[in-house]
């Protein structure tokens, strides 16, 4: 079942602003089960019209929700959009990873329609065995997350060795060396050189510069003070290439080889 997604745009500053929000974050929970009027959500959280008015707004400027019958008076919402967000820091790792796509609630790709789960849903005769067999398929998919996400931290743990291991050997065979070229060494350019082991498959081959601004969190800065950043770190990215042979420069790019 493919889904049809139209990507949305919302950078991870407005996304934590949003979720940080415990009302927001109890309107969604409650959109996410049945669609809510303002009259109805200001009735179940105990707030009134006004407070919970201006948090639907926000979300709704957001493009994550949207009132199903706009023109007419106490037209109830629903979530428009797919929401995925990753977090994972440790002592040797950092990633935050998002998802926001707006999905259209008629798509087929979201319907139990032309799989082999709805024609075997199409022939149980009676509710309460269609209610049955959609309760043990979802409890089935929740098993399968349970194990994916087990498997997600089994890995992150053997990543985070490696990059240990990875940190260890540049203590030993690479600070030395690039301090010779400086009197002291740039915090910068070992941030720059452990953000392309965090994410080696976004940053192999050619190097995108902007790709890596956003990761060294320069993506809200202005255009002068993110140009002036752009040329120190193509600066740091030429002197790193100059001592490691993964890190090759080829006229004015840089190719992370590995």
């Amino acid at each position: 079942m493919a889904l049809e997604e139209e990507k949305q745009r919302i950078s991870v500053d407005n996304l934590f602003e949003i979720l940080g929000n415990p009302t927001r974050r109890v309107i969604l929970s409650k959109l996410a089960k049945i669609t809510h009027s303002t009259s109805e959500l200001s009735k179940t959280l105990g707030i009134s019209r006004q407070a919970v008015h201006s948090q639907l707004e926000i979300l709704k400027n957001y493009n994550i929700i949207e009132r199903m019958t706009p023109e007419e008076r106490g037209s109830k919402y629903r979530i428009k959009s797919n929401l995925s967000l990753t977090i994972d820091f440790t002592p040797d790792y950092y990633h935050i990873k998002y998802k926001m796509t707006n999905i259209n609630p008629n798509s087929e790709a979201i319907l139990l329609k032309n799989t082999k789960d709805s024609d075997a849903y199409e022939k149980i005769e009676t509710p309460n065995l269609k209610m049955k067999y959609l309760g043990e398929n979802i409890k089935k998919i929740e098993k399968n997350l349970f194990k994916l996400e087990r498997d997600r931290r089994v890995l992150l743990q053997k990543k985070e060795s490696f990059i240990i291991q990875l940190k260890s050997l540049m203590e030993k065979q690479y600070r030395d060396k690039l301090r010779k070229k400086k009197s002291m060494l740039d915090n910068l350019e070992m941030e720059i050189f452990y953000t392309l082991f965090f994410n080696p498959v976004k940053f192999h081959s050619k190097i995108n510069i902007d790709s890596l601004l956003d990761e060294l969190f320069f993506s809200d800065l202005d255009r002068i003070s993110r140009a002036s950043h752009r040329t120190s770190i193509e600066h740091l990215l030429r002197d790193l290439a100059k001592s490691m042979d993964i890190l090759r420069k080829v006229d004015d790019s840089v190719f992370f080889d590995i």
